[in-house]
């Protein structure tokens, strides 16, 4: 078991409270199955996972952060930076993993867990419950749309789980509805709470910003940029973005799709770009631990997913002042008001995509006054003000008032 740089001490601790009085901290851990795709990538709820640690210790929260596989390179990035992060080192489904759990949770005198993922959500539940002790579940997407699916022996462990756990947190609606229909949670314990984002980190670039990343990515000061920031899967429709580019580019020659990430696919859509598009008008720039600097070159963001949670990309987009072309699936409809901060289209429409993209491009005007929307339409999602909610629900579970 990889240890915290600086390990939490077992509980009991206190902070000042009004007028001087002592008020005890409630002793928390959150868990989750692995940070990323693999060692190098971070997926949305793996860099979520960091956001939410770094926020609730700030906010008065006693947290440990477990991850049960190995560190790998991600892992050490968060080590280095003093995080209370434990890293298992083990495998799926590893029954090893309950002694782990049980370990830690006496160790740090855990009141609750927060638990998200197939293993952690299985395990921790059954560590909580042995120990007497209130679990949170967070659902971030319907499993069904995801690349491991949701097997079956997983959503029988779910359906088993469930009348035990406490809280159901889901990230968007459609989310909700997965836990309720497919893992078997009862309705009245499922609450939607959107994902946050660090407004202190994703704002609107400055000119100087701008004129930087764009120099630092090859770009030229006339350039009309889009970006996608996203993992290459089927799920997440880049197949149909880059058929629609291919009339954009015809249409604008100073037009730029900037692929930004990594995944399964980026072989064949290389390949597809190569068939149909301008030469030049697409560049995949790959994974980029720096997404804020990326952003800063574009003049708006398209995100064509066939499904999708609650995105944290999206939220990250809108805060850092870009419009937001989204299809019309999941969480996208809360986060992107059409013709407020972005335009909505269906998903697998290219035809749909390149006239919306095709708009924005040709219209400066409508071009910046979704801009001027996007800023304020995340405003409500700020990750300070989430983690002082999280806080307060787990000292309300703490103390039995939410059973």
């Amino acid at each position: 078991m990889t240890q915290p740089r600086t390990p939490l001490p077992p509980g009991g601790s206190s902070v000042a409270g009004a007028g001087g009085a002592r008020v005890e901290k409630v002793n928390v851990m959150l868990a989750m199955d692995r940070l990323g795709y693999d060692e190098l990538h971070f997926h949305g709820a793996g860099r979520l996972m960091m956001e939410w640690t770094r926020a609730l210790v700030e906010s008065g929260v006693d947290v440990v952060t477990v991850i049960l596989r190995h560190p790998g390179e991600l892992g050490r990035r968060v080590l280095a930076e003093g995080l209370p992060f434990l890293f298992l080192g083990r495998r799926r489904y590893d029954p090893r993993t309950l002694v782990d759990m049980l370990r830690i949770m006496r160790r740090y005198r855990v009141q609750v867990v927060h638990l998200q993922g197939f293993g952690s959500s299985a395990f921790g539940r059954i560590a909580a419950r042995v120990l007497g002790i209130p679990s949170i579940v967070h659902v971030h997407a319907d499993h069904r749309f995801e690349s491991l699916g949701y097997p079956w022996f997983v959503r029988w462990m779910d359906r088993l789980l469930a009348p035990g756990t406490s809280q159901v947190l889901a990230v968007s609606d459609f989310a909700r509805d997965f836990a309720i229909g497919q893992q078997g949670f009862p309705a009245e314990r499922v609450e939607v709470l959107y994902n946050p984002v660090d407004l202190r980190h994703f704002r609107p670039a400055s000119p100087a910003e701008r004129e930087a990343s764009r120099q630092a990515l090859g770009l030229e000061p006339n350039d009309r940029v889009a970006v996608c920031v996203t993992r290459f899967h089927p799920v997440k429709g880049i197949d149909v973005l880059v058929e629609a580019w291919a009339e954009i580019g015809a249409r604008f020659p100073d037009a730029r799709l900037l692929l930004v990430g990594e995944g399964p696919l980026r072989s064949e859509l290389e390949d597809q770009v190569a068939r149909t598009c301008r030469l030049g008008s697409v560049r995949f720039i790959g994974y980029r631990d720096d997404v804020r600097e990326v952003l800063a070159a574009a003049d708006l963001a398209v995100m064509p997913s066939r499904a999708e949670g609650f995105s944290v990309a999206a939220l990250e987009i809108l805060g850092s002042g870009l419009p937001l072309v989204a299809t019309r699936v999941g969480g996208n409809p809360r986060l992107v008001a059409d013709g407020v901060n972005g335009l909505l289209v269906e998903a697998d429409d290219p035809a749909g995509l390149a006239r919306a993209l095709g708009r924005l491009l040709e219209d400066e005007r409508l071009l910046e006054r979704l801009a001027d929307g996007a800023r304020e339409s995340v405003l409500p999602y700020d990750l300070g003000p989430f983690a002082g909610r999280l806080r307060e629900r787990y000292e309300a579970l703490s103390r039995g008032e939410i059973t």
